[in-house]
């Protein structure tokens, strides 16, 4: 029978609001929209202020033209009715400045057709009209005041000089009108500015608002995740440490079962060495007396002969199974012994230390034509022995493993890590194949021809003595080329790495 579970109530949905990384997307997206749009306003609100000011400057250029006129005119006036020298000055500065602006407003003006139109139409009847004032002057000048007087109330340039004032009062009108338009764009353009600011600002406050609201959230969860962290850990903490303890139990009671297992082996291994020599004492007595009884039976030896070739052969595999099984128990010996034994940190110099394996290696190193090269080491606080056996170990397996008929080369350096030193010992021996290069730290396990005497432990001590100490070893290897093993170990062992020996 089937058991249904009533279907579960779907939580209610919960608002979810933007997360601080959203949020800093957001603040930055509405702070560049902000910036962007209120540069583009200040330059429209420039702009602006740019037509006012060139439009006050059209306007103000015309009013000048207007009051050089009206002066050049009065003065010109004065001069013919009095004949006095100051107005003369008066009307020769002023008719001076009026067609330099002119020529001042039709510059400002070329972006207006119909202001150009007018500017153009101007010139001429400006020019009539200092025209007409220079024969009055010239007349007075003469000294004929009745003709010059006469010649000033007749004004031949009345009607010019009226439609240069309606088109001056027009142009002033224009720009007038022109004026306003910009005064409130310009206006327009500041009201626009102001409330994309105060918008700006607003927004930006409020995303503040938010995130401090945000950030205030994060905080304390984050402060109530601490919590349940600490909690957690504390109960992992014993976990841990529970599990430690029961793990170096564990291993306590592998390294004693290792040593009592291999211990003993050895007695039945011994009586088997025992009997063997008294079966091979036995042999020359047995046939001996099969001899004499063939003799006495009168048959030949020929079948004793081959009776005896296998009868050695027999004896001579099991001594060599005897020898294989000592070497193999010694080698467990070894291994539980280094397992229970406690390092001693003191501060070994590597360098001297390589030094001296490889003087006592140096028959062994001749004899295969090899050389052992040592860059600068490093003095580290360590246990001197440890470090021998690693070492050892993998300048003997170079030495062992090298190629034929190429000189065996042999190279030791190191690197410096934070806290750590990386070991790197490279060959240019025969290489180890891929597939094998996680079974040589394994016990009792050899990778490529078995042409060299070895049990296949001493990478496997290698590396537990590593582990051990902290460190880490691996193997890069090319085969036919060469490999190389990298030992990372801590620059101080732990005073307390290690145990205390059992046996």
């Amino acid at each position: 029978m089937a058991l249904v579970m009533p279907a579960a109530r779907a939580p209610a949905r919960r608002l979810r609001l933007p997360g601080p990384t959203l949020l800093l997307v957001l603040g930055f997206a509405v702070l560049a929209s902000i910036s962007a749009l209120s540069v583009t306003l200040v330059y429209r609100a420039q702009d602006d202020a740019d037509g006012v000011t060139h439009t006050l400057r059209v306007m103000n250029a015309i009013s000048q033209l207007q009051i050089m006129i009206r002066r050049a005119e009065s003065a010109e006036r004065g001069f013919v009715i009095t004949g006095g020298e100051g107005f003369l000055r008066f009307y020769e500065e002023s008719r001076a400045r009026a067609l330099p602006t002119l020529d001042e407003i039709g510059n400002l003006t070329q972006d207006n057709p119909v202001q150009q139109a007018r500017v153009a139409e101007a010139r001429p009847l400006l020019q009539r009209r200092f025209e007409a004032f220079e024969r009055a002057i010239a007349l007075r000048r003469s000294g004929d005041v009745e003709g010059a007087q006469s010649d000033l109330k007749s004004d031949p340039t009345e009607g010019a000089m009226t439609r240069l004032g309606t088109m001056l009062m027009e142009m002033k009108a224009a720009e007038t009108q022109l004026l306003d338009s910009r005064a409130a764009a310009s206006r327009h353009s500041a009201s626009w500015l102001t409330a994309v600011s105060a918008g700006g600002f607003a927004v930006v406050l409020a995303l503040g608002g938010l995130a401090l609201y945000l950030n205030r959230r994060t905080i304390t969860a984050l402060e109530t995740a601490q919590k349940e962290l600490e909690t957690v850990n504390a109960g992992l903490e014993q976990r841990v440490a529970d599990r430690t303890a029961d793990l170096k139990e564990a291993n306590d009671e592998i390294q004693s079962f290792a040593y009592i297992v291999s211990h003993d082996l050895r007695s039945p291994l011994v009586n088997i060495m025992g009997f063997t020599s008294e079966i091979e004492t036995m042999r020359t007595d047995l046939f001996d007396r099969l001899a004499k009884l063939r003799e006495t039976a009168g048959e030949g030896r020929e079948a004793d002969g081959e009776l005896a070739a296998d009868f050695e052969e027999a004896l001579a595999f099991i001594k060599a199974s005897i020898t294989r099984m000592d070497r193999l128990i010694n080698a467990i010996l070894a291994l539980s012994r280094e397992g229970r034994k406690e390092f001693m940190p003191v501060d070994v110099d590597v360098g001297e230390l390589i030094a001296s394996i490889a003087g006592s290696m140096a028959h062994q190193t001749q004899e295969a034509g090899a050389q052992i090269r040592a860059a600068r080491l490093p003095v580290i606080h360590s246990d001197r022995l440890a470090l021998e056996q690693i070492f050892t170990n993998l300048l003997d397996n170079a030495l062992k493993y090298r190629r034929e008929g190429v000189p065996g080369l042999i190279e030791v350096s190191a690197v410096d890590t934070p806290g750590f030193v990386t070991f790197v010992v490279k060959d240019n021996g025969r290489g180890i194949d891929p597939k094998d290069r996680g079974r040589v730290f394994e016990l009792f396990r050899r990778s490529g021809r078995q042409d060299r005497p070895g049990e296949g432990i001493g990478l496997a001590h290698v590396r537990a003595l590593v582990r051990r100490m902290g460190g880490l070893i691996s193997l890069d290897s090319t085969l036919g080329e060469g490999s190389t093993f990298k030992v990372t170990l801590p620059r101080r062992l732990p005073a307390d790495n290690g145990k205390k020996g059992h046996d």
